[in-house]
């Protein structure tokens, strides 16, 4: 990162607060080369190199600068800070949430036979899983949650696409399992995975699932090559969300 100049980002607007507000302390909670994970306060932001995954609650520099990392970044004032010092700064801001005024029943058939298709990724997750929250999503909760390894454990990533399919249709039954979520996943999942089940609670998700609600073609496939399990989960749980 070169000395004094800030790097220009483009902000989720699921982090406007925390971004705009006054300079507060990050603590560091996960890093790696494409993306530093900071908590500040009860809010967790994802600081994202450009070729990273563009997460609803990110932070995404431009260039092919690293995230910064270290004891000593702070957030607010429009920055993010490095001590005393700005070292990326918001230029622009995104809208991760989607809201959708119908969905296409044959699409919907399309992407669950493009899951079944490729066979369950976590051997943590059962095999029914996706059928179980088909049937009851709000009795899954507590089988799904904090599931399998990683960040964003599998059964997380099926419940945020189940939840964020049914918000972004608008569908009643996102309350109830809006309402489960929220209330049973801190403390029983990562830090950032609760993040974006929080996101997911309002309808945002990641560019490649967005794209899958939408309809877009080829979409399905550039979902399920996303991570190791994460695009998999996502993808079936969007079925299970536009179908319920």
């Amino acid at each position: 990162m070169e000395q004094g100049k800030a790097i220009p980002t483009a902000a989720s607007v699921l982090v406007h607060g925390v971004l705009v507000g006054p300079v507060r302390r990050a603590t560091v909670i996960a890093a790696g080369p494409e993306a530093t994970y900071v908590a500040v306060g009860d809010d967790l932001v994802a600081l994202v190199a450009r070729r990273g995954v563009r997460l609803p609650c990110a932070v995404v520099l431009a260039g092919d600068e690293p995230p910064p990392v270290g004891d000593d970044l702070a957030l607010g004032e429009g920055s993010v800070w490095d001590g005393d010092r700005p070292v990326a700064t918001v230029r622009r801001w995104f809208d991760p949430r989607v809201r959708l005024t119908s969905v296409d029943p044959a699409a919907t058939r399309r992407l669950a036979a493009r899951v079944q298709a490729t066979p369950a990724p976590d051997p943590a997750v059962p095999n029914d899983a996706v059928a179980a929250l088909a049937a009851d999503p709000d009795a899954s909760v507590d089988d799904l949650l904090g599931r399998g390894g990683g960040l964003t454990p599998a059964g997380d990533d099926l419940l945020a696409g189940c939840l964020a399919a049914l918000r972004a249709r608008r569908a009643p039954a996102a309350e109830a399992l809006g309402r489960a979520v929220r209330g049973r996943a801190p403390g029983r999942t990562s830090r950032l995975s609760a993040a974006l089940l929080a996101a997911a609670d309002q309808g945002a998700v990641v560019p490649e699932a967005a794209a899958v609600l939408r309809d877009e073609p080829g979409a399905a496939d550039r979902l399920l090559a996303l991570g190791h399990t994460s695009g998999w989960y996502l993808a079936a749980g969007l079925a299970v969300g536009c179908a319920a």
